[in-house]
């Protein structure tokens, strides 16, 4: 009886769609395209289709949906790793994959929004986040004997920034062929071959521009705005705290800035103007399109070293510019994108346009999570790993 239970077919009845996690979906996709700062409870209880009295009878604010959205996907993600077997590393890719192809939004939540959760939650979100890392390289290092720890963290965060790259772009595509491209890529990144290894080695100086403080008054103010919004976030820091830095009062910042979204625009110019110098160097050099994309790739993982902070910036911050000055940035960064998939399909006429932007993509959040991950950046081969990695993801059977 057991047996036939089990290989009888499920009937399936119509069930209204959960409300709760209806709430949870909207606000997490509220939050991805406007930034949670810009989005009100109400404005996602209309989207839903009920008033805001009845969606705080399931949460208690935006902090606590937010909370929600993120929980969803680490909490689905961990339960993939936990019950895979190391013999079947595909079975368990395939799970993350899936969970990260319905959930887009989870790669912006985490590295743009999270940083908005109180304390607590905010703590226990990396609780929940870190438990997963572990996890997946546990199961890496068993399924890769021949990985140190070190390598197996690398490319556990390496193949998490692969599975939320879709996250940075509106490239559509079926979706069961967004998670097979997820997977694909994820195991890529899983099955390198690193060269070295950096476990037991002092970790190398973070590359950075070093030398004293530009005198004008408003290079110096940039030069200290720039660290300070990557690390505490636009919202949290004040023209008073960058003036404190500099020495002077807020007031002062306000004689070169006439408004704090000035500022921030001149930072994210800074930005964007030697990451298309040194694009157009690369290609100057390159003699075909196959030098071309190893040449973009170098120069864009030692500009992400170098930069790190404004890397950060330029992912975590772009929706808090003047609507005017993001259209200029956006186009920017489509101009730079096109670049690489314009070469990438010269070197693989067969890849179609859609899927080289998810290839694309896919190599340059492994960059950007890489290098803007402390301990991941200090390795003494992470240049190398990096270019490894990018590769095998260029490289990927489609």
């Amino acid at each position: 009886m057991t047996e036939q239970l089990r290989r009888a077919p499920l009937k399936s009845t119509p069930r209204p769609r959960d409300r709760k996690q209806r709430i949870v979906e909207v606000a997490g996709h509220l939050f991805y395209r406007h930034g949670f700062h810009n989005v009100s409870t109400s404005q996602i209880a209309a989207e839903v289709g009920i008033t805001a009295g009845a969606l705080y009878r399931h949460f208690k604010g935006k902090q606590d949906l937010l909370s929600h959205a993120l929980t969803d996907g680490f909490d689905q993600a961990t339960r993939f790793v936990l019950e895979g077997s190391p013999e079947d590393l595909g079975e368990v890719i395939t799970g993350i994959a899936t969970t990260a192809g319905e959930r887009r939004y989870m790669g912006v939540l985490w590295n743009r929004e999270a940083r908005f959760l109180d304390d607590e939650a905010r703590t226990a979100m990396r609780a929940r986040f870190f438990t997963f890392i572990d996890e997946f390289s546990r199961q890496l290092r068993s399924a890769r004997p021949d990985l140190s720890a070190g390598q197996a963290d690398l490319l556990t965060w390496a193949a998490l920034a692969v599975l939320t790259s879709p996250s940075y772009h509106s490239t559509e595509l079926e979706p069961d062929d967004i998670i097979d491209m997820l997977e694909r890529m994820a195991l890529a990144v899983c099955t390198t071959s690193l060269t070295g290894s950096d476990d037991g080695a002092e970790p190398q100086p973070v590359p950075t521009v070093v030398g004293l403080r530009p005198h004008g008054r408003r290079e110096a103010i940039l030069a200290a705005a720039t660290p300070l919004i990557h690390q505490f976030g636009y919202q949290a820091v004040s023209m008073e705290d960058v003036g404190e830095s500099v020495g002077i009062s807020g007031a002062a910042v306000y004689k070169y800035f006439a408004k704090k979204s000035d500022l921030l625009s001149a930072v994210i110019a800074r930005a964007s103007e030697p990451l298309q110098l040194g694009a157009s160097r690369a290609l100057g050099r390159a003699r075909d399109s196959a030098e071309g994309v190893t040449n973009l790739l170098d120069a864009y993982i030692e500009f992400a070293l170098v930069h790190h902070d404004l890397v950060g910036i330029l992912v975590a911050e772009v929706t808090n510019l003047p609507e005017e000055h993001r259209r200029q940035v956006r186009r920017s960064q489509h101009d730079y994108v096109a670049e690489w998939i314009r070469l990438v399909r010269e070197t693989r006429p067969q890849i179609e346009e859609r899927r080289a932007r998810f290839l694309v993509h896919a190599v340059l959040t492994v960059v950007n999570d890489v290098t803007r991950t402390d301990h991941l950046r200090r390795r003494r081969s992470v240049e190398q790993d990096l270019q490894i990695m990018c590769r095998r993801i260029l490289d990927v059977t489609l």
